[in-house]
């Protein structure tokens, strides 16, 4: 039976790229890439002929056409690799729905592992490896909620470089006391590794040019709310200056937790 094979390529050191996943891209017919002129440049770099291929493009706007292609090629007998700009093609490149789709069709899903940003960073950034939870890359919205409700463990994720010092200074400013690691450009000549205290970041050391992975270690019992102002939210509740929603705001700075899901907890009449 016909198989739809992930193909993980090199996120930026050709050299990288697996004697298995080599042979593949040698032998292979049906390619689905996220970028079809990204995928042919970096064949004609490993020197593999691409005559005879037939190299289809697929992103998110493409779900519906190319899954029908899908389809079609598998039901003819022939394996189908899929392949992303760099990495693996279902850490947060759009593989997932194809793998989706031929696993209810009852085809067969292999993968051809390679080297991950993911697990590249986590090696590198001198935090502790487990558990690690990755994220992709950092919501856009609500960022501050998002960063708050982190549990422990170590947490990788993606960010643009145009947004990363704004991500950074949030996270580093809501965890002072947390490590952190910040890897660029890996596997690739200006590869760096920046590692540093919360508290001690300094945006003006970090290059913010190419692919970012930041990485952030929460201990257990590890809280990322001001002591100082918990001192004094402390104090105005012994004055008996608040209620409930007083109480729920000093749980807030001591969990780590939403002041409004506190409250609600607090009140709820069981």
């Amino acid at each position: 039976m016909a198989k739809l094979i992930l193909l993980t390529l090199p996120i930026g050191n050709s050299e990288d790229i697996s004697l298995r996943a080599k042979n593949a891209l040698e032998t292979g017919k049906y390619f689905f890439a996220e970028d079809t002129r990204t995928f042919r440049s970096f064949i004609n770099l490993l020197g593999v002929n691409g005559t005879g291929k037939e190299i289809l493009s697929f992103h998110d706007n493409q779900k519906i056409d190319r899954t029908k292609k899908l389809l079609e090629i598998l039901n003819s007998g022939e394996d189908v690799y899929v392949v992303s700009e760099a990495g693996s093609p279902i850490v947060s490149d759009p593989a997932y729905p194809l793998v989706k789709f031929a696993l209810s069709e009852g085809f067969e899903v292999d993968t051809l592992p390679g080297v991950s940003s993911v697990l590249v960073a986590l090696e590198l950034s001198g935090l502790p490896p487990y558990p690690f939870t990755f994220h992709g890359f950092i919501p856009r919205d609500n960022k501050g909620e998002f960063f708050k409700n982190l549990m422990s463990g170590t947490h990788i994720f993606f960010e643009s470089p145009l947004r990363a010092e704004k991500s950074l200074l949030e996270m580093t400013n809501l965890y002072p006391e947390s490590q952190f690691a910040i890897a660029r450009e890996l596997t690739k000549k200006f590869q760096t590794v920046y590692r540093f205290v919360g508290k001690d970041f300094k945006s003006e050391d970090v290059v913010y040019k190419g692919e970012f992975v930041i990485l952030i270690n929460l201990d257990k019992g590890q809280k990322s709310g001001d002591f100082s102002k918990v001192s004094s939210l402390c104090r105005e509740y012994m004055e008996g200056k608040g209620g409930i929603k007083l109480l729920s705001k000093i749980f807030s700075e001591i969990l780590n937790e939403d002041a409004k899901k506190i409250y609600q907890s607090l009140t709820r009449k069981d």
